[in-house]
């Protein structure tokens, strides 16, 4: 069951509660998290925005995911995507991707490319599930806990 999510733009007076929310997505220990820094320099890139996806809680709108994605021509990029654990299975990124592919379109994207970790293969079947196919591997793309590095699938999609 999809859940009700407002989804809503979100610029440079968010990047802390979005690397607080990539620090809770990316749960695994020793997995990289991206910084506020990090948020700030994708804000910061021509074409890039993020999106930021919250829920009705018993004190306000909490907010339980996120998308950051790039417009280059052409081309897009989903950068990072990650859903709290307790709200996933629950349609939020399915919620959050298709919102970011229908933005890129509007930005003037034709595709859409990503990467994901050869390790996850839940997230795998959502990209397929909304049609997205492997088109490449980057080696050693992810580092884990104790160094360990992990395969990264490169996926892409039409978008028109």
């Amino acid at each position: 069951m999809t859940a009700l999510v407002d989804i809503a733009p979100v610029g440079a007076a968010a990047v802390e509660l979005l690397s607080t929310l990539h620090a809770g997505s990316f749960c695994k220990a020793g997995d990289e998290r991206w910084s506020a820094q990090a948020f700030s320099d994708v804000l910061g890139m021509p074409g890039s925005f993020c999106l930021l996806a919250s829920v009705n809680g018993h004190d306000g709108q909490r907010p339980v995911g996120f998308c950051a994605c790039r417009v280059a021509g052409p081309e897009s990029e989903l950068l990072s995507l990650g859903v709290l654990p307790q709200q996933r299975r629950a349609g939020t990124a399915r919620q959050l991707i298709l919102r970011s592919m229908g933005r890129c379109v509007e930005g003037g994207a034709r595709e859409m490319y990503l990467e994901v970790a050869e390790d996850n293969p839940s997230a795998q079947m959502l990209y397929r599930s909304l049609g997205f196919f492997q088109v490449g591997r980057r080696k050693a793309y992810y580092l884990r806990l104790d160094n360990v590095k992990v395969d990264a699938l490169t996926m892409r999609r039409d978008l028109r």
